[in-house]
């Protein structure tokens, strides 16, 4: 398999992923580890009576994402579901314009506000049913995908 064709397949394995990811719902920590090929461990200093925290990072494996951030609900938050945060491997190029190919035509632009760091991602952001789904692009002349956040709160 030449480069374009790696590519290519990561491409489609991280898009693949996110709409796995978004159909898992209700996320738990063994249902994302499973589909990210990564650990999540408790973060009980992160954690609080509202959410617990799950994290999990790249730690020689070859995964798509290099971070992944999993916010659960307990009983005493008004959510209905969690909240996952995906930092994607740098090594991994994903455009807008195979985002919009495979997620459609119609997101809503999210852009970084002043108080941000200038090199805040930009955000292609789909409204779902259960919430939104999220992709975060560099803020530079080349954009890629470096997050993707599934915040699944209806």
């Amino acid at each position: 398999m030449d480069e374009p064709d790696i590519i290519m397949t990561t491409t489609l394995n991280i898009l693949a992923l996110v709409s796995n990811l978004a159909e898992s719902r209700p996320f738990k920590p063994e249902g994302v580890s499973r589909l990210v090929g990564l650990s999540l461990h408790p973060e009980p200093a992160m954690s609080n009576e509202y959410f617990n925290i799950y994290s999990g990072s790249v730690d020689g494996t070859r995964a798509p994402f290099q971070e992944v951030e999993l916010r659960v609900p307990t009983d005493k938050a008004s959510r209905k579901d969690g909240f996952l945060l995906c930092r994607v491997e740098p090594t991994v190029r994903v455009t807008r314009e195979e985002v919009l190919r495979h997620f459609g035509p119609s997101p809503e632009l999210a852009f970084p506000s002043p108080r941000e760091p200038p090199d805040s991602p930009v955000y292609l952001v789909y409204s779902r049913p259960w919430g939104s789904l999220s992709f975060g692009f560099s803020n530079n002349d080349a954009p890629s995908l470096v997050s993707v956040v599934l915040d699944a709160d209806k």
